[in-house]
């Protein structure tokens, strides 16, 4: 790569490592991340020469343009933000992960740690605990090349919290490689002076060189859900310990309400000139590489929306079936927080949500979290698929309250009957064109169901936040200026006591934030954005929910 090159690559190159979270190719709802980087071919380096550069390697001359350099030679602002890593270093809690469990810092982390020395000894330290920095901190090496029974302290980086590489696949192999641009002999007119061959390769071929395809909505959920659901081969998993320890109960993952209050630090691929321009060129080309086709054929919103509720709901069985695997050894239970937590810590009231919704298997054992299920089977929008996994959640709830604390056999041929329903479901969905009427469907269908008296009311704060924090996704993508209707701002307004209709309330925009974006909110202490967040959570008013979505 002639020096030429080089700056180019830094001051423009971007190709699609880190502006990544946008959209791409199909990718299996179930497949591994790690999984793509284990083969033979010379070709392509071996998973253990995957590292972690760091943020800041990100920063320097491409992704840290707070008002991005137009015109550029490979004209990167077409494809990317360019301020990526200032809208994450500002804003993004991603960044601060590492603070909030650091004792000094942060009371909540103090508390914690007070907390469980007391079963693990005075020497006991949070900053320590691999366990707690698999989702606070950036390990130096991808699992697939050094398992998490084998991390110490020293496996991690604390400096960047949960850098850009921990979403985005270790970048030492395939950062050159995004960086290159070559010079155009003769450009036609309009056309940019150098190019970045890396944009436009076929995500499969990226991921060989360590990318994350997080252009695919199953691949995103799945690398969020890791730490956001859990994942035990990825040796994260928030467990009951750590719950009654202090650790803040996670909600349920929902991809674009959870990437949209980052804040998002990238375009849609709506608003991206290069991509927009590749789909009115070659419409295969766009939808394999970037799962993007023209919004005059299909809403890329809703789309991504569906294909990442059904994708959530494989990783919760995912982390399910690997707890149930864990128990069978010992002839013992799961692991506590497997359930539902609200099946045991909540009010007893008359007349009750929970007793009016009815149970799927024996009243009075603990569940788990019903939410992605109910998400999953309203959005695929098939009746034969829906009727499948109701049977799937029944097995599921029978085999989690045959036993006090599951039995992890029956668990495991449940799980089995889950993972087969959401491979057809993927099917289904991908089949679909999600055009406007496609689109305004589904939208009715969450309406219908939030407001829904029977067969099963919806009595759970997570699943009342799923669907409105649905409706303000599909909301925002008719509304093209960014700004939410009148209507749904009422209804968010008139629910704002009793469901968390934000992930960080009080946060000053809806679609998009800008680099020099003031987010007071930011900077407020974990336990006081949690605790603001528990308190509406723990007000759900099940009739109250339904009541405002049926007017």
């Amino acid at each position: 790569m002639t020096p030429f090159d080089g700056r180019l690559g830094r001051g423009a190159g971007l190709a699609g490592a880190f502006g990544g979270i946008v959209f791409a190719l199909l990718a299996s709802a179930g497949a591994s991340r790690s999984a793509h980087l284990v083969q033979q071919d010379e070709k392509y380096p071996r998973v253990n020469d995957l590292e972690l550069l760091g943020s800041l390697s990100c920063q320097t001359g491409c992704h840290d343009q707070a008002t991005p350099k137009m015109p550029s030679p490979t004209e990167g602002y077409k494809f990317i933000r360019l301020w990526e890593n200032v809208v994450w270093d500002s804003h993004d809690l991603h960044s601060r992960a590492f603070k909030n469990i650091e004792p000094a810092k942060n009371t909540l982390a103090k508390s914690m740690e007070v907390n469980l020395k007391k079963g693990k000894g005075d020497a006991y330290k949070v900053t320590e605990d691999v366990k707690c920095l698999a989702c606070h901190a950036s390990v130096v090496k991808p699992v697939a090349a050094m398992k998490p029974a084998e991390w110490t302290p020293k496996s991690f980086v604390t400096a960047d919290g949960v850098g850009c590489e921990m979403c985005h696949g270790h970048g030492s192999a395939y950062r050159p490689r995004h960086d290159a641009a070559k010079r155009v002999a003769d450009p036609a007119p309009g056309e940019p002076t150098a190019v970045v061959e890396w944009r436009t390769l076929p995500p499969a071929e990226k991921t060989k060189w360590g990318l994350t395809d997080l252009r695919s909505p199953a691949t995103a959920t799945e690398t969020c859900a890791s730490c956001h659901i859990g994942s035990q081969k990825d040796g994260r998993f928030v467990t009951h310990e750590m719950y009654a320890a202090g650790h803040p109960p996670l909600p349920p993952l929902d991809l674009m309400a959870y990437s949209r209050e980052q804040p998002r630090h990238w375009g849609l691929p709506s608003q991206m000139s290069f991509i927009v321009n590749l789909a009115e060129k070659d419409a295969k080309k766009a939808f394999d590489t970037f799962h993007y086709r023209s919004e005059k054929i299909e809403s890329s919103v809703a789309r991504r929306f569906v294909e990442s509720s059904i994708a959530a709901l494989r990783s919760t069985a995912a982390l399910t079936l690997q707890l149930a695997d864990e128990a069978k050894p010992k002839n013992d239970g799961l692991d506590f927080a497997a359930f539902d937590c609200y099946s045991c810590h909540h009010d007893l009231k008359y007349p009750s949500d929970r007793q009016a919704r009815g149970y799927d298997g024996p009243p009075g054992r603990p569940q788990f979290r019903v939410a992605p299920f109910a998400l999953a089977r309203t959005v695929v929008g098939d009746e034969e698929l829906g009727k499948q996994l109701d049977t799937a959640r029944r097995d599921l709830a029978f085999s989690f309250g045959n036993r006090s604390y599951g039995d992890p056999e029956a668990i495991g041929r449940a799980v089995a009957k889950v993972n087969a329903w959401c491979d057809a479901a993927m099917t289904k969905v991908r089949g679909e064109k999600y055009d406007t009427k496609v689109a305004e469907a589904l939208l009715e269908r969450i309406k219908s169901a939030a407001a829904a008296e029977t067969p099963r009311p919806v009595a759970d704060p997570e699943l009342a936040q799923l669907y409105l924090w649905a409706i303000t996704t599909l909301s925002l993508d008719k509304e093209k200026d960014g700004k939410l209707p009148a209507d749904v701002v009422h209804l968010r307004e008139k629910l704002d006591k009793t469901v968390v209709t934000r992930l960080r309330p009080g946060l000053p925009f809806d679609f998009e934030v800008k680099a020099d974006a003031k987010l007071d909110n930011s900077q407020k202490p974990v336990s006081e954005r949690i605790g603001a967040r528990m308190t509406i959570f723990n007000a759900f008013d099940g009739k109250a929910f339904r009541d405002a979505f049926g007017k």
